[in-house]
């Protein structure tokens, strides 16, 4: 189910123009699992918030040239 969502998502915002078309929303998927997992712990919330950014900018768009 989070795989049909992730890919619903990646779909519509590709469609927008918003993200790069060359990311399988398998990946996303288990960068999303990675950051879950890294982190969990208490007083990890910072980090989860700077690793799904990290993440988030590299799915942009870039100006060509």
């Amino acid at each position: 189910m989070i795989h049909t969502a992730v890919a619903a998502l990646m779909d519509a915002c590709a469609a927008a123009g918003t993200i790069r078309t060359d990311v399988p929303a398998s990946d996303i998927g288990a960068a999303l699992e990675g950051i879950a997992l890294t982190s969990a712990g208490p007083g990890h919330r910072e980090r989860a918030e700077r690793l799904l950014d990290l993440m988030l900018d590299g799915l942009r768009v870039r100006g060509r040239g």
